[in-house]
């Protein structure tokens, strides 16, 4: 039978601070990976179709450049706050990115409504290579973007309860680098798709 001592909890938790960050990374790198793979299927396809249709990407991808920014800025000026102490700010800023997290949701919603209701459609006789992969690359994009919004809840319901401090604050560092890619991710489709795609 093992005895749970501080020691063993202690020496858990710093396991955990070390293998979290690389943990995250390779997870990171592995996305990466999967929307190179996209984005290059796109470049081959394009380059193999003679008639390939460019697509006016909808306004509301546009405001969804704009609201991924904001919220990664939000969600740093939160992990500044934690880093000197100040709580209450930390779950504000949380709940300020929480929020735009949702609004970056419902605006890549409202821009497959106007591609669907001007006939561009994913899948089907009046579909086109261009518009299953534009359909594509965003769904999946929004889908990596949900675990970012479950990390964001769990951040805020701790801040809420005030778990972190200036000498506790993994959590928030992780779901920071992870929401961070996501914005560098949507800007990186947002200029392929608008210029390449």
């Amino acid at each position: 039978m093992t005895t749970i001592t501080v020691d063993n909890i202690n020496s858990r938790a710093e396991l955990k601070r070390k293998t979290a960050k690389p943990l995250l990374w390779i997870g990171i790198m592995s996305i990466v990976m999967f929307f190179g793979g996209w984005t290059s299927a796109v470049i081959v396809s394009k380059g193999s179709i003679s008639d390939w249709l460019s697509i006016h990407l909808p306004n509301a991808f546009y405001v969804s450049s704009v609201i991924i920014v904001l919220s990664s800025i939000f969600f740093h000026l939160g992990y500044l706050a934690i880093k000197k102490d100040q709580k209450k700010t930390l779950f504000i800023f949380v709940l300020l990115t929480l929020l735009s997290g949702f609004g970056f949701v419902i605006s890549q919603y409202l821009g497959w409504k106007t591609l669907y209701e001007n006939g561009i459609v994913a899948t089907g006789s009046s579909s086109t290579n261009a518009s299953s992969y534009l359909y594509l690359i965003t769904f999946f994009h929004v889908l990596h973007l949900l675990a970012g919004l479950i990390s964001l809840i769990v951040v805020s319901v701790k801040s809420k309860k005030e778990r972190y401090s200036s000498s506790n604050f993994l959590g928030v560092e992780l779901s920071l680098i992870y929401w961070h890619f996501l914005g560098a991710l949507w800007i990186y489709l947002f200029i392929f798709l608008k210029y390449i795609a």
